[in-house]
């Protein structure tokens, strides 16, 4: 095996799970986007605001940092940290539109 096969090999291992992160990291995504939407519509716009900085920078980012270079995960580790983020952002805007909308 060649140095250039050695190292695409170890390419496409990694994108293989990125992908798997990837396609988690979507789902959430369109979850958070779809609540956020909703929740502008009813005109909520700043606890929302302020749900997405904690979710991503404060949540997202710390785990994120936490997995992919304390713990040596490495660009895995950094995008489940973002997942998680966003998967907490999905599950309190969905849950404030839920309450906001129990009285309709």
């Amino acid at each position: 095996m060649t140095r250039e096969e050695f190292f695409d090999a170890q390419v496409v291992a990694l994108a293989a799970k990125l992908l798997g992160v990837a396609a988690i990291f979507q789902i959430v995504d369109g979850v958070q986007v779809t609540a956020a939407g909703a929740l502008r519509g009813l005109k909520d716009t700043r606890i929302p605001m302020l749900i997405g900085i904690f979710a991503y920078w404060c949540v997202g980012l710390f785990t994120g940092y936490t997995f992919g270079i304390t713990s040596g995960y490495g660009a895995i580790g950094l995008w489940w940290g973002l997942a998680i983020g966003l998967a907490l952002a999905a599950i309190i805007l969905t849950w404030r539109f839920s309450t906001r909308t129990n009285n309709y």
